[in-house]
Order: structure tokens, then C-alpha cells, then sequence
């Protein structure tokens, strides 16, 4: 297996195959934002389908300015400062081989390809550089700069997470194994209280990825070292105050992540169709509490959202 460079590990997983069905969504999206629309990104477990009938797909809507696509409202204030704003959206389109139609679903956040580039290279929270270090597609760029800039995003997105990562502790494990630990840990900080083998999965479907991604940030990481009697295996060697200093700035992330992120499922209850059952839905699927919402709730779905999160905390919803 040859090592590849991060920048172009990133760049040929950008530009791999992409599912069917893609086509009416972005048509849609081209709708939505018209020239403020400068790339389309499709992540998630989607992006492994064969076609895109079946499920949820996950996309990022990458635009040139949120005046351009949201005016001076209170959506831009929002999501400048807690991107990304999280929307609903559906198209019809012929089923492949039928004349039958399908509606293709889609869950799409929207940021800006300057703030992007900001959150995949810095902050306590790891919302993006988690994300974006995982394998996606470039679905579609207004002209070949933005290809390389959001390469340019996830190389830095890689090289965060990777440094993160190895202040979770001392350990020797294998390149799949140090990406099993670090979105373990990423999970903690998000309301995700996935099994312990989520991560392992989620790995195991793109193993080739992780393992050249393991062996490219290495090359520049003075903290994962090379085993020599083994190829993927690597060391991580912690100082004493390398150890503090990831024990605490981990504890400090899964806190401040997990209060962004009840704010962002906050914010999709005015920005969804049907927001307040969305809202109720993913945590719910969270925590497995469940709060049923009134119909009045869902006509003032912005104003109930504050009181329906007070009762879900109040039931132990956001451990």
C-alpha cells in the first residue's frame, strides 16, 4: 500500500465515486443560492449507497456569505455564531431504471468557505475537524479553487484531530485503532451516546483510508511515532504534562461541546420543516428520553423550543 501526503489522500478521497440520485438536490440547492453557492459537500453514510433512495442524506452547503443567502436576519446572526444552521430538504426525481417517482431526502447545513476553513483549523469544539477529517465527496464546485480549498480544510481538519487525538493518552495501537479512540472521544462530545462499536464501525468501512491517513499525519506528528519492527503500528509517547494538558482540554471539550450542541439542535427547531418533532426526534434518539410537543409548540416552534429543552433537561436528557 503506497503512503500518500495528506493533501493528496484528502484530495482523491474528495474525488472518488459518488451514489446516484444526487442530481435533483443539488438542482434544488442551485435554486436556493444561486451564485452565493460555492461547493456542495456529501458526507455521512450516505455517501457509501449505491443510490440515494434510502435514507438521510448529509450535505454541506458551502456559500460565499451569509448576508448573500440568509439577508441581515436573525439566521445570519445565528449561524455566524454557532455554524453551522442545520435545513430540511426533498426532491422528487424518476427512480433509476422506472418511471416510477422517489423522493430523495436531505439533511444540509450551510457555512461560509471562510468560516469553514477557520472551524476546521481551530477551536475547542470539534463539530468540523471530526467531521471533515472522515471520508467525503466533493459533490459539486463552482470552479476547481474551491476543490482545492476545502482539501485544504480537511488536511488541517486531519492534522487537529490527529494532534487531539494523541493527548487522550500514552498507548501502541494500530492506524484504524488510534481513529476508533479519537471518534470515540468525539462522540462524547456530542449528545451521541453511541455504543462503543459505532466508531469501530464507522472505521472498518473505509479501513485503507485510516490506515494511510494514520500513516501521512504521523510523518509530521511528533507525538505518533512509527513502530519499526511493524508497519501500522504506531507509539504515542506523552510527557507528564502533555498527559495533564489532554486530560483537561478533553473534559473542557465534551462540556463545551455538548452545550453548542443542544444549541445547534436548538436552532433546527425554527430552521426545519416540522423543526420541534425534528428537535424532539434527534434527542430522543440521543438520550432515549422523549418529550411529546403540543400543537401550540409547534405553531411557535422558535419561542417552545427554550421550554421544551428545560423540561428534556429536567428529565436527563442532556447527560
Amino acid at each position: 500500500m503506497k503512503d500518500l501526503t495528506t493533501v493528496d489522500l484528502m484530495h482523491q478521497d474528495l474525488t472518488g465515486s459518488l451514489p446516484e440520485g444526487l442530481e435533483p438536490l443539488l438542482s434544488k440547492l442551485h435554486s436556493r443560492f444561486g451564485e452565493a453557492l460555492c461547493g456542495v459537500v456529501l458526507y455521512g453514510s450516505c455517501r457509501r449507497m449505491d443510490d440515494t433512495s434510502e435514507g438521510l442524506v448529509d450535505l454541506m452547503a458551502i456559500v460565499s456569505s451569509y448576508r448573500a443567502v440568509h439577508g441581515r436576519g436573525l439566521s445570519a446572526v445565528l449561524n455566524r455564531l454557532v455554524p453551522p444552521n442545520v435545513y430540511y430538504l426533498e426532491a422528487r426525481s424518476d427512480a433509476s431504471g422506472s418511471s416510477a417517482e422517489h423522493i430523495i431526502r436531505c439533511k444540509y447545513i450551510v457555512i461560509t468557505a471562510s468560516q469553514l476553513q477557520q472551524r476546521c483549523s481551530t477551536g475547542l469544539d470539534a463539530y468540523f475537524w471530526a467531521r471533515f477529517t472522515q471520508p467525503c465527496r466533493m459533490v459539486w464546485q463552482r470552479n476547481p479553487s474551491e476543490l482545492q480549498a476545502m482539501t485544504r480544510c480537511r488536511v488541517n481538519a486531519a492534522e487537529r484531530f490527529a494532534r487531539k487525538a494523541a493527548l487522550l493518552g500514552p498507548a501502541e495501537l494500530s492506524g484504524e485503532a488510534f481513529w476508533v479512540r479519537a471518534i470515540q472521544a468525539s462522540y462524547g462530545c456530542e449528545l451521541r451516546p453511541e455504543a462503543p462499536a459505532a466508531a469501530a464501525r464507522l472505521v472498518a468501512h473505509d479501513q485503507q483510508f485510516w490506515q494511510q491517513l494514520t500513516a501521512a499525519v504521523a510523518q509530521d506528528s511528533m507525538l505518533i511515532q512509527l513502530q519499526h519492527d511493524q508497519r501500522n503500528q504506531y507509539r504515542i509517547r506523552l510527557t507528564s504534562t502533555q498527559r495533564l494538558s489532554g486530560t483537561v482540554e478533553w473534559a473542557l471539550r465534551r462540556v463545551w461541546g455538548k452545550t453548542k450542541n443542544a444549541l445547534r439542535v436548538l436552532k433546527a427547531a425554527g430552521t426545519f420543516t416540522n423543526g420541534l418533532d425534528y428537535l424532539v426526534w434527534k434527542i430522543e434518539r440521543h438520550s432515549g428520553i422523549r418529550v411529546e410537543p403540543t400543537e401550540r409548540m409547534r405553531r411557535h416552534p422558535r419561542l417552545a423550543a427554550w421550554g421544551l429543552v428545560f423540561r428534556l433537561w429536567r428529565e436527563g436528557a442532556f447527560r
